[in-house]
């Protein structure tokens, strides 16, 4: 062989080596495979959702007279949707308060307890970003209105028409009535 390209590839070794070893600290790992990638994107997305959640979930949620924080209440909600409770017809306050078994006071209909919330500076008037266990509350042909508790994803627990309890997205409900916004729950 001859020493010329000897010499030269022992010289060139070191420098595609060092050239490869220079790479930054703070660079990110580059996945050996697939699988690897898939990992890397999963977790990726994972972070984002909590963050998203995170912001989501910024709003303090304060409760005056309930036995049941904001997430058991919501948690109960769910649990009796997925058991298929009923009895609940045209009594969607009983059920809201019912999911907060509330040692204070229990108003007559929903647009009575939204407003007293209201005064008590406990109301959200016109926001659409409830956190978990928020009443909502919405202004229909019925009087008392209506009253339904957000649960997470878009989704709330409510009454249907002949007493059911489901869980629905709660913008469905717009189509009852005008939506007046969220509560944390005042039972004062």
């Amino acid at each position: 062989m001859n020493p010329k390209i000897l010499v030269a590839a022992a010289v060139a070794l070191p420098v595609v080596m060092t050239g490869f070893a220079a790479a930054p600290a703070s660079a990110a790992p580059v996945p050996t495979s697939v699988a690897a990638a898939a990992d890397a994107k999963k977790t990726e997305k994972r972070t984002a959702a909590k963050k998203r959640s995170s912001r989501a979930a910024g709003v303090s949620m304060r409760t005056k007279g309930t036995r049941y924080s904001p997430v058991a209440a919501a948690n109960r909600l769910e649990s009796w949707a997925k058991r298929g409770t009923s009895g609940y017809h045209n009594q969607c306050l009983r059920l809201a308060d019912n999911a907060y078994q509330p040692n204070g006071h229990r108003t007559s209909t929903a647009l009575k307890q939204w407003q007293r919330a209201k005064k008590k500076g406990y109301g959200h008037a016109g926001n659409r970003k409830p956190p978990v266990g928020a009443q909502m509350f919405w202004k229909t042909s019925n009087p008392a209105g209506h009253i339904a508790t957000y649960v997470g994803n878009g989704k709330a627990v409510t009454n249907m028409p002949g007493g059911k309890v489901k869980k629905v997205n709660w913008k469905m409900m717009n189509s009852w009535g005008k939506y007046l916004g969220w509560a944390e729950p005042y039972y004062g």
